[in-house]
């Protein structure tokens, strides 16, 4: 490129062009000749050297050795003989600055100027630092990387969640069938049955039995926690055993123990056999209680009465001097109560064949003996 032509106004001379180059920001340097002597360089190429302007008129090798061994002074060679001008974008750049070698990257560019004839007469060297932006796209496309990760692993996600649901809703039918079948074996069940659930222990189900022996309605308890549906309770022990089968996991049984019971608008006491039974979870956590009550008033009163009568029956005996006895037709065995053992010398416990008994007796009461017992 012949500057007096591409330029014929003498007040634009070359001297302007340099000066010009000079105030440019990119880094700039003019390289003549086959062995890159440095005609020109700017502020911004001597800080990407780390060198002062007194490498300008040295052969670029000399100013800046340590781009030995990389492929720029090549690159150059090669654009001054051929002409032909050679760009890159982002290449890495081992500079060495105050004694410290660093690596950056730069898009740069030598392009030849050339003459009337076409030969080459410099080389314009133009740079650009592009270290910050090479990081930056990087960092934009790890980060464009790692949400098409995200999309593709919360795809797959979504397509075992649909799974997992299909079968979760399966699982829930079934245990919605399930369910249904235990809470119907617990309504039909004989002796009270309720699930109480939490720590709180809500009434989940209670069954009829369970409710009649309350003197409850389902409506009154259901959803409700244990302590505070039956206020009846306070002051009694029942609402500390069941915390402490749920706080413990361990089964409790009460045989026959008082309870106060609400009845219509007051209380009633009752007998009851009792299990509070903790439930678990598959991991092994206690989740709720399992009541089962019977209610066992009337047989011990019962009870009680038949052994009030033995009782007073026995007193009278003993009182009276009466011998009464006893047949067990199955095994021909005969005994009775102490005065008849003491006749026929028998021990506490002890019986005898009622054959041998009815021996002892005199021969004229024999058959008459033998008839009644019979």
């Amino acid at each position: 490129m012949n500057t007096h032509k591409r330029f014929p106004d003498a007040g634009f001379s070359g001297d302007l062009i340099i000066q010009a180059l000079g105030c440019s920001p990119e880094p700039t340097a003019i390289y003549s000749s086959d062995n890159m002597i440095i005609r020109f360089a700017n502020q911004g190429i001597l800080e990407v050297w780390g060198k002062a302007g007194s490498v300008v008129g040295k052969p670029l090798m000399e100013a800046l050795p340590e781009l030995d061994g990389q492929p720029f002074f090549g690159l150059l060679q090669k654009v001054w003989h051929t002409g032909e001008t050679y760009a890159v974008r982002e290449a890495p750049v081992h500079i060495l600055k105050n004694g410290v070698s660093t690596l950056d990257y730069y898009d740069y560019e030598y392009k030849a100027l050339r003459d009337e004839t076409g030969k080459t007469w410099c080389i314009l060297n133009t740079a650009r630092k592009v270290t910050s932006r090479r990081e930056y796209l990087q960092k934009i496309q790890v980060k464009e990387e790692n949400e098409q990760a995200l999309i593709e692993e919360m795809a797959a996600t979504m397509e075992e969640l649909s799974s997992t649901n299909e079968d979760l809703n399966t699982s829930l039918k079934l245990l919605g069938e399930s369910r249904e079948h235990v809470k119907t074996i617990i309504e039909q069940a004989p002796v009270g049955i309720a699930v109480l659930e939490g720590p709180d222990l809500i009434i989940d189900i209670a069954n009829p039995a369970i409710l009649k022996i309350w003197g409850r309605e389902l409506s009154e308890v259901q959803g409700i926690a244990h302590a505070v549906a039956r206020p009846e309770l306070i002051g009694q022990a029942v609402n500390g055993w069941l915390t402490e089968v749920f706080e413990t996991g361990r089964k409790r049984k009460n045989d026959e123990f008082l309870v106060r019971l609400q009845d219509q608008d007051g209380l009633r006491e009752a007998i009851v056999n009792s299990i509070y039974q903790p439930i678990f979870s598959s991991d092994g956590i206690v989740t709720g209680v399992l009541v089962i009550l019977d209610e066992i008033t009337q047989q011990v009163l019962d009870r009680r009465a038949s052994e009030k009568d033995q009782q007073m029956l026995s007193m009278a005996t003993v009182a009276g001097e009466l011998a009464t006895f006893y047949y067990e037709p199955e095994t021909n065995q005969f005994s009775g109560n102490e005065l008849l053992k003491s006749w026929f010398n028998l021990s506490n416990g002890e019986s005898m064949d009622l054959g041998i008994a009815i021996s002892a007796i005199f021969e004229e009461d024999k058959a008459r003996v033998a008839e009644a017992i019979m």
